[in-house]
This record gives structure tokens, C-alpha cells and sequence, in this order.
């Protein structure tokens, strides 16, 4: 038996701020010149910014884009839906095509987990997995399940999924730690009557001040501890089921239960670090996680995987350690991580706060598929056809021209909805874009929001290099 081992630009007025492809308008101005047209005449664009005339048919033709179909200043002009936060950027040169208070902070909703993404793949690697074990106590009688943060463990029986596919199960581990014991002359005659949990991978508390309760009662989260099961839901087959008050409590009881019908749970302790391993079982790898979390949008995963960052990164494992843990990860990726503030991985507190032109940026990188970043691309759900971009019908009606053509992650507080992603875009171009409407109004105004979001994303998509 082993010893035991480590789991592991700015408009601040909110005005418009466009930018040309240098390409395209040393061409475009190329067949103009041969056609005898004035470009600033033709598109009502100069150098310094927009013209008063609206860009006219003409020229986006001669540019080989389908201009009719790019009304992105009808949609941003109508705009009605809170206050709106717009980036977008070709993925070719990362350039600016548009920016709407893009550099002004804001809360992100679940668009922050493509941050805590990054991170995990960047710093745990896509193909780490999360290990629980359990090992000998500090007498004969007694095991102690030391967990290593693994929120997808399951309660269920073994070759049963839960909402984790490819989850680790309480039962195998169980079968590890007997079949362990009985092969061991020390431990053969003496039966397991006490169940010790260590817990203390993650510090602090257990749940974030800026949540509401509602968000636990709901399904949408669980308290953050590192030993839970099934994502401590009621029902481990349901993605909003409600979670406990007392997810450590849950997972050993279920545990002791697998053990034998006499065994009791203990206290928390702290297992000693040379204490024999009697088994072990394994999340799957890093990269199927993180697919699953942004396609899903699991918030106790993204929390979980933001707590495992920053262990990795040496700089703590509570809340607070995910400003430091997430931003540090970011950095090596190249990009400007001063002024984010990271209150948890999820998005869930409105005390995040994050620019629409970093996370712009962040996608550019994902869609060019930096430092293993395909992962966090391949965990975009894709609009009319997986994860929450296809629920309640979005992009099957006006906007069905764009389902398909982009691949995102939403995002949704009680006064704000966003989407931030790619689009393969209808004149060819790759954009990366971030789109947030913050300060809205409760209740169906919060439905029309997200309506409106995923019209503005359509158009950036019919546009592309447009914009």
C-alpha cells in the first residue's frame, strides 16, 4: 500500500469605438478607386470615426460582405435593454471591430467561468484528474476519507451516471478500502467502526457572502467544501436539484453506509500526511470538467476548479484566493489582469467585476487555441444546439440564421444578462465577442434581455468584420 499522496480601449462615455481590418480596407478601397467611388463618400466612414450618413450597400458589396444582412446600427440605436456593455474583435489580428463601455468594469454572471476555464487548463493541465482517498486512522477501527475537492464523487451506484458523466463512486472506493483491509494481517480481524473525514483542503467559508440564499435552496449551488457528493444535490441525476446545508455531512454518511451498517461518522480531523492509503478513485481529467462546466454553466465545478487553481499556484484555497490563483493563470497567457476583481469562479457574486474587452481578449486566445485553450473552446455550448444556448427555444425563430455560427457562454444575475463567445462569422471572419446588459429590470424585462443579447450577438455574427 502506498503512502499518501497530494490531490491536487476605453469609451467611458459610452459612445462607439470602431476599428477597420487594414486588410480589407486597402482592398476595398483598391476596387472603389477602380470604380471611380470616394470611399468616405461610399461608406460614410473616415479615418476619425463614423460619418453622419449610415454605411450604404454599395461598398460592403464590393468588400464581398453580405451588407444587407449587417444591421448592426438599427440594433444598437433601438437598444432597451439595460445599460449595454459591447466588445468584439477579429480573432485574425485582434483588433477592435466595436466597443460600447468595453473597458468598464462590470459584473459578469456565469461569463466568469470562462476565466476560472482558462485557468484550470492552463495551470492543473487538461489531463489531471481530482483524486479522493481514503486512508488508516489513528486506530485499527477507523478509516478517514480525505477529500481533494472533488465535487462530481458519487453517491450512486457504480456504472449509474449522475449529471457528471464519468464520475468516480463512493461503492468502488468502498471495495478498495475492504478488499485493502482484508488483505492486510494487521487490519484483516478488525472491522471498520469509525468513518473520520478530512475536509481541510479548502479553507474559509464555506459559502460566498455575496450569494444568495436562494441560489443553494434553488440547485444552482452548493456550499464549497472539498469532500462532497453528487455536487451535494438532493437529487444527484438532476442539474437544479437543492442543495444541503451540510454537503461534508452528506458525502460521509453516504460513504459509511458503502463501509458496513456499523460504522459511524466521526469528527473532522486532519489525516496524518504519512498515514497508509487504503484507496483512491479519480475525477475524469480536467478537460471533460471544464466542457461540462461551461457547457452546463455547473457552478460548484467552476468553484471548485478556482479553488484548485490557486492551491496549485501556492497562493491560498478560499474565496480569496481566487483573485490571486485565476488572475496569476491569466497573466502567463500574455493578457492585462490589472483592475479584474475575482469575488468568486462562478460569477455568481455581484461583487465581480470584469471589462468586456478582457474577456474579449481571453476568447482570442481561446479561439486560437493558446497554451492548450481548444479545450476551453471545445466547452462552448453552440446557439441552437447544445447546453444553455439551446434552451427555451434561443436562436430557433429571428435569429436562426446564427445557430450554429456561434459558440458561447451566457451568462444571467438577477439584473444583468450576457453572452461572451465566437462566431464564425457570415463574411468568413472569426470574431470574438462579449456582450453584457447590466442594470436591468426584474421579472419578463429580464427574459426581453436576454432576447436582446442574443439578437446584438446574431448581428455581430451576420456583420463579422463589418462591425
Amino acid at each position: 500500500m502506498s503512502k499518501r499522496r497530494r490531490p491536487w480601449e476605453a469609451d467611458k462615455t459610452g459612445g462607439r469605438r470602431r476599428a477597420r481590418r487594414a486588410t480589407a480596407v486597402v482592398a476595398g478601397l483598391a476596387v472603389l478607386a477602380g470604380a471611380g467611388v470616394s470611399a468616405a463618400a461610399a461608406t460614410g466612414w473616415t479615418p476619425f470615426g463614423r460619418g453622419s450618413g449610415s454605411v450604404t450597400a454599395a461598398p460592403l458589396e464590393l468588400f464581398g460582405m453580405p451588407a444587407e444582412d449587417c444591421r448592426i446600427d438599427a440594433a444598437l440605436d433601438g437598444w432597451a435593454s439595460g445599460t449595454l456593455h459591447l466588445d468584439a474583435r477579429d480573432v485574425e489580428d485582434g483588433e477592435q471591430l466595436i466597443g460600447i463601455r468595453s473597458d468598464d468594469a462590470a459584473a459578469t454572471g456565469s461569463t466568469m467561468k470562462l476565466l476560472t476555464a482558462a485557468a484550470a487548463v492552463t495551470t492543473l493541465g487538461p489531463g489531471a484528474t481530482i483524486e479522493t482517498h481514503v486512508v488508516e486512522g489513528e486506530s485499527a477501527d477507523t478509516v478517514v476519507l480525505v477529500g481533494g475537492g472533488d465535487p462530481t464523487l458519487s453517491r450512486l451506484p457504480s456504472g449509474q451516471e449522475s449529471v457528471y458523466p464519468g464520475a468516480p463512486h463512493l461503492d468502488d472506493l468502498a471495495r478498495q478500502v475492504l478488499d485493502a483491509r482484508s488483505r492486510d494481517p494487521r487490519l484483516a480481524d478488525t472491522p471498520i467502526r469509525h468513518l473520520e473525514v478530512d475536509a481541510s483542503l479548502f479553507s474559509g467559508p464555506a459559502w460566498e457572502p455575496g450569494w444568495p440564499e436562494s441560489a443553494r435552496t434553488s440547485g444552482s449551488v452548493s456550499n464549497i467544501t472539498a469532500v462532497m457528493v453528487d455536487g451535494d444535490r438532493d437529487d444527484p441525476t438532476v442539474a437544479y436539484s437543492p442543495r444541503s446545508g451540510s454537503a461534508v455531512q452528506r458525502a460521509a454518511t453516504a460513504f459509511a453506509a458503502e463501509l458496513g451498517a456499523e460504522v459511524v461518522v466521526g469528527d473532522l480531523v486532519a489525516a496524518p500526511p504519512d498515514a497508509e492509503e487504503l484507496g483512491a478513485v479519480r475525477s475524469a481529467p480536467v478537460r471533460d470538467l471544464v466542457r461540462h462546466l461551461l457547457t452546463n454553466s455547473d457552478n460548484t465545478l467552476a468553484e471548485a476548479l478556482a479553488r484548485l487553481v490557486a492551491i496549485e499556484r501556492g497562493v491560498g484555497s478560499d474565496f480569496a484566493a481566487v483573485q490571486t490563483g485565476t488572475t496569476g493563470a491569466l497573466a502567463e497567457l500574455g493578457l492585462d489582469v490589472e483592475g479584474l476583481r475575482l469575488a468568486d469562479g462562478s460569477g455568481l457574486s455581484r461583487d465581480d467585476a470584469v471589462p468586456a474587452a478582457f474577456l474579449t481578449r481571453l476568447l482570442v486566445e481561446v479561439a486560437r487555441h493558446t497554451d492548450g485553450l481548444a479545450v476551453v473552446d471545445d466547452g462552448l455550448a453552440v446557439a441552437g444546439r447544445s447546453g444553455t444556448l439551446a434552451e427555451d427555444g434561443r436562436f430557433s425563430a429571428q435569429n436562426a440564421d446564427a445557430a450554429g455560427r456561434i459558440r458561447a457562454k451566457s451568462g444571467t444575475l438577477s439584473d444583468m444578462s450576457g453572452l461572451a463567445g465566437l462566431t464564425n462569422a457570415a463574411d468568413g471572419t472569426t470574431v470574438a465577442f462579449t456582450i453584457w446588459a447590466e442594470d436591468t429590470p426584474p421579472g419578463a424585462a429580464a427574459t426581453d434581455a436576454r432576447a436582446a443579447v442574443d439578437a446584438l450577438a446574431a448581428e455581430v455574427s451576420r456583420c463579422g468584420a463589418a462591425l
